[in-house]
């Protein structure tokens, strides 16, 4: 089976992708310090409650959706999934400084 659109197998799992571990920075950030990382997939987990995201704009605490957040205390949460191109299309905003943005992805 196969897709015109990506030109690639679609019965095949595909083998590529890694992790990188984002602080926000002065409240805010861009993904993979805006450093180019293509992708196909993202799944992001914060480390506190007040960490919001977007893609193609700067971020601020009015704009962008929630990231989940990993509480130990509670246990685990539903990372959120975006289908994106690349890593430094995302932009962060943090309440506080020093948040940090955990980033599955996958090319």
């Amino acid at each position: 089976m196969s897709s015109k659109y990506y030109n690639k197998l679609l019965n095949v799992v595909p083998t590529g992708g890694g992790s990188i571990r984002m602080t926000i920075a002065s409240n805010v950030a861009q993904g993979n310090d805006a450093t180019s990382l293509p992708c196909k997939r993202v799944w992001l987990i914060a480390d506190a409650t007040d960490v919001r995201v977007t893609i193609g704009t700067a971020c601020t605490a009015t704009t962008g959706i929630p990231v989940p957040y990993f509480d130990a205390t509670l246990g685990a949460y539903t990372p959120l999934m975006l289908e994106i191109d690349d890593v430094s299309s995302l932009y962060f905003y943090g309440g506080t400084d020093a948040k940090v943005v955990d980033c599955l992805y996958r090319t």
